[in-house]
C-alpha cells in the first residue's frame, strides 16, 4: 500500500482535507541551524567552520557569506519573543562546534564565550517554557578538522565526534531532553564530497562519498552509545539523528511493478543509506549493496550491532534541500512528490512502526517576498494536514512537527536569494530585525487550535475572484 492506485488504499482518501486535531501531548516547535542565522563568525573566540571557508573560496569576496547572517548570536533573545508569539512547544536549534571548539577537538580548551552562549539561550528558552531540541553537528565542521584530517574521510573523525557530544551532554543535558546528534548526513556525505555543492566542496570518487557516510553513522552510534552509557540515567534525555530524504512515486497511469521497485530504491538509495543501518537490519540495504557493489563499505557484525537500534526516534527532515535531490531521479516513469503523508507511511512500514519527529519541514519564498507569503501558507497547511492524515487515517505515530525555519537566514547554496523563515529578516538592515509573517500567524493559530478543527472556517478563505481575474494553464517543452 506505499504506493496503491488512487483509491485503492488509505493513503489515497478521497477527502481533500481533514478536519481534525492532533493527539493530546503532540509536540509543536520550528527550528533554525547555527550557521545559517547566528552570524559573529569570527568574535568572541569562534574558529572558522568548512562552509565558512567554502562561502569565501566558492565566490570570492563579492559572494554572500554567513558573517552576519540574521544575526542570531546578537539578537537570540529577539528569537525567544518570536518563538513565544508562536507558542511553540520547543525550539529546535544547533551548537556551533567551531564556536565551543574553535580548534576542533574537545580534548583541547573550550571556548568559555561560545559555552556561555548557548547556556543563557538553553536557560532562557526553559524559563519561557520552551523545551530546547539541541543539534550537534548541523554541517558546520571545525575547519582545523578539514585541515588536519581530511574531515569525514578520515575515520578519526568518529572519536573527535564523540568527545564533543560527550562534552555537550555533561555541558547541557541536565537542561536537554532531545538532542539529534547529525542533521541530514546524506547532503553532508553526497554534495560535501561527490558533487562539491556543499562544504567542503569536494569532488572525489562516489567511493569517497559512501566512506564518509560510513563514517558519519558510526560517529552517531558511538555518541548514541556515550549517551545511553554515562548520560541517560541521571539526564533522562532522548537522542537521534535526523534523516533526510525526497519522496518518489510512479507517474500517473506507470505503476508498474518495475517503475514502483525503483521508486523503492530511489528511497533506499537516500533515506535508507541511513535508516536501514541504525532503524533497521543493521546493514545498508540490499538493493544499495548491489547496485554500489566494490563501492560501499562493509559494515562488520561488530559495527552492525554497534549500529542498529542506536535512535531513540525517527527523526525526519523534509524540504526543499532533500525534493531538490530527486530531480536527477525524476526519470524512467518516476517523478519526485510533495506527498509528505505517504512517505510517513513508508517509514511505518519499512522501520515497524517508529515513533515519528518530524524534524524539519517546510518551503521556501523567493527573497522579493516580504511578510506576505501566502504560498508558503498554502504548503504549510499541506504538508501539516498530511502530518494529521497520517496520524489518523494511517495511524503514524507522529509526536511533533517542526516548521522550519524561525527566522530567515542563509541558505545554503541559495545563499540568500531564497527565504524559509516564519519571521522576516531584511538583510540590508543592520538591525537585522525580525518581522512575523503571515505564515506566523498561520503556524500559530494551528498551534493554539491544535490542528484544524472540525467546522473551524478561521483557517480557510471563502470568496470570489474579482472582475478581471485571468485563468490559464501552461506547459514547458521540456515536459511534454
Amino acid at each position: 500500500l506505499t504506493w496503491p492506485a488512487p483509491g485503492s488504499g488509505s493513503v489515497n482518501e478521497t477527502e481533500l482535507f481533514l478536519h481534525a486535531t492532533f493527539p493530546p501531548g503532540f509536540l509543536w516547535g520550528t527550528g533554525s541551524s547555527a550557521f545559517q542565522t547566528e552570524g559573529a563568525w569570527d568574535q568572541e573566540g569562534k574558529g572558522p567552520s568548512i562552509w565558512d571557508n567554502f562561502t569565501r573560496s566558492r565566490a570570492g569576496s563579492a559572494g554572500p557569506t554567513a558573517d552576519t547572517a540574521s544575526a542570531s548570536y546578537q539578537r537570540w533573545k529577539e528569537d525567544v519573543a518570536a518563538l513565544k508569539l508562536l507558542g511553540v512547544h520547543y525550539y529546535s536549534f544547533s551548537l556551533s562546534w567551531p564556536r565551543l571548539f574553535p580548534d576542533g577537538d574537545a580534548p583541547g580548551t573550550p571556548n568559555p564565550a561560545g559555552v556561555a552562549h548557548y547556556s543563557r539561550l538553553i536557560d532562557h528558552l526553559r524559563r519561557e517554557g520552551i523545551e530546547p531540541v539541541v543539534t550537534l553537528y548541523h554541517w558546520d565542521l571545525p575547519l582545523a578538522l578539514q585541515e588536519q584530517y581530511g574531515g569525514w574521510l578520515n575515520d578519526t573523525l568518529v572519536d573527535v565526534f564523540d568527545r564533543y557530544a560527550a562534552f555537550c551532554f555533561r555541558t547541557y543535558g541536565e537542561r536537554v531532553r532531545y538532542w539529534v546528534t547529525i542533521h541530514n548526513p546524506y547532503l553532508v556525505a553526497w554534495h560535501g564530497y561527490r558533487t562539491g555543492l556543499h562544504a567542503p566542496g569536494e569532488t572525489e570518487s562516489p567511493a569517497a562519498a559512501f566512506a564518509v557516510a560510513h563514517n558519519l553513522i558510526k560517529a552517531h552510534a558511538k555518541a548514541w552509545h556515550t549517551y545511553d552509557r554515562w548520560f541517560r540515567a541521571r539526564q533522562r534525555g532522548r537522542v537521534s539523528i535526523a534523516l533526510g530524504t525526497h519522496w518518489m512515486e510512479p507517474l500517473r497511469g506507470q505503476a508498474s511493478q518495475a517503475n514502483v521497485d525503483r521508486c523503492q530504491e530511489s528511497l533506499e538509495a537516500v533515506l535508507g543509506w541511513f535508516a536501514e543501518p541504525i532503524h533497521g537490519t543493521g546493514t545498508y540495504p540490499a538493493s544499495l549493496r548491489q547496485s554500489r557493489s566494490g563501492l560501499l563499505p562493509e559494515l562488520t557484525d561488530a559495527e552492525k550491532q554497534q549500529i542498529r537500534g542506536t535512535a531513540d526516534f525517527f527523526a525526519l527532515s523534509f524540504g526543499p534541500n532533500n525534493l531538490r535531490l530527486g530531480r536527477i531521479l525524476s526519470r524512467f516513469g518516476q517523478q519526485v512528490s510533495l506527498d509528505l503523508r505517504r512517505l510517513l507511511n513508508w517509514i511505518r512500514l519499512e522501520y515497524d512502526d517508529p515513533a515519528v519527529f518530524v524534524a524539519e519541514n517546510g518551503w521556501f519564498s523567493d527573497a522579493a517576498v516580504g511578510t506576505e507569503d501566502t504560498v508558503a501558507i498554502y504548503l504549510m497547511k499541506k504538508f501539516i494536514n498530511q502530518v494529521l492524515q497520517a496520524i489518523i487515517h494511517d495511524g503514524v505515530r507522529v509526536i511533533g512537527y517542526t516548521a522550519w525555519s524561525l527566522v530567515d537566514g542563509f541558505e545554503w547554496n541559495y545563499g540568500y536569494g531564497v527565504r524559509r523563515g516564519l519571521f522576516y529578516v531584511d538583510f540590508g538592515e543592520p538591525s537585522r530585525s525580525r518581522l512575523p509573517k503571515t505564515s506566523a500567524f498561520f503556524y500559530k493559530q494551528v498551534i493554539s487550535n491544535h490542528g484544524f478543527p472540525d467546522g473551524d472556517k478561521s483557517l480557510e478563505v471563502r470568496g470570489q475572484f474579482p472582475c478581471g481575474f485571468h485563468w490559464g494553464v501552461s506547459d514547458s517543452t521540456l515536459q511534454v
